[in-house]
């Protein structure tokens, strides 16, 4: 076979508009990914809180004594706390959130605890990012976590 023969590859021209469709659908990617991102970043939040919560519960019941989230409005991270035998608080973690999303609010003073036995009262803690995209998380008196999305 003729390397040089006729129809054996592509064409400048073929290449050039390869290359160009290429670009424009990474271009596309790009873009789409720049209105994505805070969307991941709000979920990623509101799923760790949740994960966060259920963790809570668990090491309430597994150390028979308290344990709390602590969130001040406004705020870019909370606090895990646990009561020591006196009742007492102290601090056993800080999370910090995802760049761009922020404690909105929560109710119960800002403090969700649960009981050694694993309950606690209903409590609300709302996230927002900077486009005003709301996550709510609702917390049951029997630590079951429901989430709400929304804008504000």
């Amino acid at each position: 076979m003729d390397i040089g023969s006729e129809g054996s590859g592509f064409t400048a021209l073929e290449l050039m508009i390869v290359v160009g469709v290429f670009a424009a659908l990474a271009a596309g990617a790009v873009l789409g990914w720049a209105r994505l991102e805070p969307v991941f970043r709000l979920d990623a939040a509101t799923h760790a809180l949740a994960a966060d919560l259920h963790d809570a519960r668990v090491l309430a019941i597994a150390s028979a004594a308290r344990a709390r989230l602590v969130f001040t409005g406004g705020a870019t991270s909370y606090r895990i706390e646990q009561a020591d035998d006196t009742g007492a608080f102290h601090l056993a973690t800080v999370r910090t959130l995802p760049r761009g999303v922020r404690v909105a609010g929560a109710n119960s003073g800002g403090d969700l605890v649960f009981s050694p036995r694993g309950t606690t009262e209903n409590g609300t803690v709302v996230l927002i990012d900077r486009r005003g995209l709301r996550a709510t998380l609702r917390l049951n008196q029997r630590g079951r976590v429901t989430i709400e999305r929304g804008r504000t």
